[in-house]
């Protein structure tokens, strides 16, 4: 097949894992995945011929409370230019969101087919594991680096309101249980039977991570072992323990190239080593958690992997390798869900291990599941892999469907598909509930494995109003209780959040 000259393909992959001591900068891990992607393409003086340079926003500069002490460099693409010998032409950094590498490969594919770039180095890691160990040590390493400023890569959005943040939704690990409390009711499962399940699923994560070489904890667990709360696994926002969350603490690093097909062509890059992106899309759900349709489902996934698989012309059942974001459970069914896809489907959700045991470094997530994808449809030529990258709280998602098969690349405009999703009604939010309501979702937060407040998203009776409120005497008793659709009363708060009072 003649493909058009600029057609994209991905040609280089490379990941890095510490579990020693190494204790590497966030620049020389992202220097040392761009020299292992560019040794992974087998061209020639690809270096230099790199015209573009992107790198996934690290957490210490997504959110001040993941600030180190050990500062970072000013421009980390330039700081990876200036270490692999390389001068792009652009050098470019963030946005935040787990759904950020996927979504810059849709990105800079697009750019390379318009001509607007002809080399690209996609860049990301997380050296979390490595800051914390230092400060508990009380070592003083200096990461600072002067290398100008970056081009500003993407807008970032405000994914939380006042009135959320108010009632604790806020952090990750206090919204996707809401999720997975509403995801028990809609398959008509009591709680115990739903952290059964959930178990069940993980369980086969942790064996993929077992046997992965870039996994940070590469140890198999069973069902039981991850939903049982202990002294060493406490549950952190019921039903999740804490081997049912996403695990930051790593030193973790990926890379991509993507080239032109001349580009690939002029560098002698073999036929064997390019991936071409056959279908993608870019979805966001309604921004807010409060003003989600519901709490079992998301249009946007279903939208966008819809788009995705029909741009390559294939169904779900035409998957052979695919790698679902995992930061906790509820993301993983509900994607699974809207893909259409089993939850126990013998292909697999993840070739990773997913980022509660593989790891989750940050925003660059899927960077690696990317590249496992492409190392799979490299072992088989002809076959399709397929990544679902997602950001924040379920809320921006990005899809890839890649197989070696050369084919012309086509991107349709994000916003025509986006405006079903714009369009769907959301539940009106009362900010001043009082009354009687009924749960809709919930969660217990624990603190140091005991149970502090729960949260409560629940409708008025009536009106159907959705409010948030906050459950604090007898929320113990809301653990492994059935209660999606229970009775409670509640009260606006006045100045703190509103309070809710279970049916006795």
């Amino acid at each position: 097949m003649t493909l058009p000259s600029m057609t994209p393909v991905l040609v280089g992959i490379g990941q890095y894992v510490d579990r020693g001591d190494a204790m590497l900068s966030p620049q020389d891990m992202l220097a040392a995945v761009a020299r292992r992607a560019i040794a992974d393409c087998g061209g020639h003086d690809v270096a230099a011929a790199i015209d573009a340079i992107a790198v996934v926003k690290l957490f210490a500069d997504s959110a001040a409370a993941f600030a180190g002490p050990f500062g970072g460099s000013s421009n980390y693409p330039r700081s990876i230019a200036n270490r692999i010998g390389a001068s792009p032409r652009r050098c470019l950094y963030g946005p935040v969101g787990g759904n950020t590498p996927q979504m810059l490969a849709n990105l800079f594919a697009q750019q390379i087919a318009n001509g607007e770039h002809d080399v690209v180095l996609l860049a990301g890691c997380e050296p979390i594991r490595t800051q914390a160990r230092a400060q508990k040590a009380g070592l003083k390493l200096d990461w600072r680096e002067d290398a100008g400023e970056p081009e500003t890569l993407g807008k970032e959005i405000q994914m939380i309101s006042r009135h959320e943040l108010l009632h604790g939704i806020a952090l990750p690990v206090n919204v996707y249980p809401l999720f997975e409390t509403a995801l028990a009711a809609h398959y008509g499962r009591s709680m115990v039977a739903q952290r059964a399940h959930i178990g069940e699923l993980m369980a086969r994560f942790t064996r993929v991570a077992a046997a992965n070489p870039f996994a940070q904890l590469p140890v198999e667990r069973s069902a039981a072992e991850i939903i049982t709360p202990t002294d060493d696994n406490r549950y952190i926002g019921y039903p999740y323990t804490k081997y049912l969350n996403s695990n930051m603490f790593v030193d973790q690093a990926a890379a991509l190239l993507l080239m032109s097909t001349a580009a690939a062509d002029r560098l002698g890059v073999p036929a064997g080593k390019r991936v071409h992106l056959h279908g993608c899309a870019d979805t966001q759900e309604k921004i807010l958690v409060s003003e989600r349709v519901d709490y079992h489902s998301s249009p946007a996934v279903r939208i966008g992997a819809a788009h995705a698989l029909a741009a390559a012309e294939i169904r779900a059942d035409d998957i052979a390798h695919m790698d679902l974001y995992s930061c906790f459970s509820s993301a993983v069914q509900i994607a699974a869900d809207s893909i259409g896809i089993a939850h126990d489907d013998p292909r697999g959700l993840t070739l990773t291990g997913g980022l509660c045991y593989f790891g989750g470094p940050g925003n660059n997530y899927s960077m690696h599941g990317i590249a496992e994808v492409a190392a799979r449809c490299r072992a088989n030529p002809g076959s399709h892999g397929f990544v679902f990258a997602n950001g924040g709280y379920l809320t921006k998602h990005s899809f890839g469907v890649w197989n070696t098969t050369p084919r012309a690349f086509e991107r349709a405009d994000p916003a025509g598909y986006q405006a079903e999703v714009d369009a769907m009604a959301s539940p009106r939010l009362e900010e001043a509930p009082a009354g009687e309501g009924r749960i809709e979702a919930f969660t217990v937060i624990h603190d140091r494995g005991r149970p502090a407040f729960a949260i409560v998203i629940g409708r008025q009776a009536g009106d159907g109003a959705r409010f948030l409120a906050q459950v604090h005497d007898g929320c113990g008793a809301m653990v492994d209780a059935d209660l999606i659709g229970a009775p409670v009363t509640v009260t606006a708060g006045k100045g703190g959040p509103n309070m809710a009072v279970l049916a006795s």
